[in-house]
């Protein structure tokens, strides 16, 4: 959520070849379509009406929302400028 379903998407995409994300109707979550099936941060999605293929539209969208600022996955702050510790995908 707030961020981490995107962030997620694109952890799926680099370890599985053929992901496609989908965003929902409210245009405020995206689950991965891989395989056949559906998926979120949350794990496997059975209910997938209202969600469209993700278009390069909303792809600048889906990039502004923020993962570190909500502390969805926190590792440490960092020792020198005490700002939160962040992976990129």
């Amino acid at each position: 959520t707030k961020g981490g379903c995107y962030k997620f998407h694109l952890l799926l995409k680099k370890l599985y070849k053929g992901c496609t994300p989908y965003i929902s109707q409210r245009k405020d979550h995206i689950i991965t379509l891989h395989e056949g099936k559906y998926y979120d941060i949350y794990g496997e999605v059975s209910h997938v009406e209202g969600f469209t293929k993700l278009t390069k539209e909303e792809l600048d969208l889906v990039n502004q929302w923020s993962f570190h600022k909500h502390n969805l996955l926190r590792l440490t702050d960092c020792p020198h400028c005490e700002e939160p510790l962040t992976i990129e995908i």
